[in-house]
C-alpha cells in the first residue's frame, strides 16, 4: 500500500526477485507511469526498469500487507487492506513516526510487524524512483517477541537491504525519531546560518 519513494523501491525490488506483488496507490499518475514503463529505479548511479503494475485498490486475499503510505494516510490504508487480509496475514508498517499502535487499533496488534527504515528514497517523477541513502531495516513486534513471520519478512526484505531483528521495537523507533529530529534541526540551522 503506497508507491512513493520507499514503497516504489520495495515493490520494484520484491517484484524483481520474483515475489507476487500487488502494489496499490490512489495516485493515477504513478499507476499510469508504472503500467506504461515499469518501475524506473536508480540505485548507486545505475538505472533499471522493473516490469510491474499498480492497482488502484487491492483485490482478493493477501497473506502480507506492506504499508508504505505517508503517516497521515496510514489508517485509511490499513482499513482498505483489512478487508483483503487472510486470517493469518501480517501487516508490515514502514512509516516514520509512531504508526504501529495506530495500525494495531485497526488490524489487531498480533498482526503488526514494525519495520524501521534506515535508508532513503525519493520519487523525482511518477514511476521514477531513486535510492538516496543505503541501509536496511530493523524489524520487531510490539510484544517484543520474535516469531517465524518476522523471520520470514526479514528474509524477504534482505533483497532490499540488511535486516536486524529487535525485541525492543518501541526503543528502536524512538531512537530513530530522536536521530531524525537532531538531523533535521541541524540541517535547518545549517541552511539558515551564512
Amino acid at each position: 500500500m503506497g508507491a512513493g519513494g520507499i514503497g516504489g523501491i520495495v515493490a520494484a525490488t520484491l517484484t524483481e526477485i520474483g515475489s507476487a506483488v500487488t502494489a496499490v496507490t490512489t495516485n493515477t499518475a504513478i499507476r499510469t507511469a508504472v503500467d506504461t514503463a515499469g518501475y524506473r529505479v536508480t540505485d548507486q548511479g545505475e538505472e533499471r526498469a522493473v516490469r510491474g503494475w499498480i492497482a488502484s485498490a487491492p483485490e482478493g486475499s493477501y497473506d502480507l500487507c506492506i504499508l508504505a503510505t505517508q503517516p497521515p494516510n496510514v489508517e485509511d490504508a490499513a482499513l482498505t487492506a483489512l478487508r483483503h487480509l487472510a486470517d493469518d496475514a501480517r501487516v508490515v508498517v514502514l512509516q516514520n513516526g509512531l504508526c504501529e499502535e495506530r495500525v494495531a487499533s485497526i488490524v489487531g496488534a498480533e498482526r503488526v510487524i514494525g519495520a524501521i527504515v534506515a535508508w532513503g528514497a525519493s520519487m523525482p517523477s511518477p514511476g521514477r524512483y531513486e535510492r538516496t541513502a543505503h541501509g536496511g531495516f530493523s524489524l520487531g513486534l510490539l510484544s517484543g517477541e520474535l516469531d517465524d513471520d518476522v523471520r520470514r519478512v526479514a528474509e524477504l526484505f534482505e533483497a532490499i537491504g540488511p535486516v536486524t531483528l529487535t525485541r525492543n521495537l518501541r526503543g528502536a523507533r524512538w531512537s530513530k525519531l530522536a536521530l531524525n529530529c537532531a538531523v533535521s534541526a541541524l540541517g535547518t540551522i545549517a541552511a539558515v546560518v551564512p
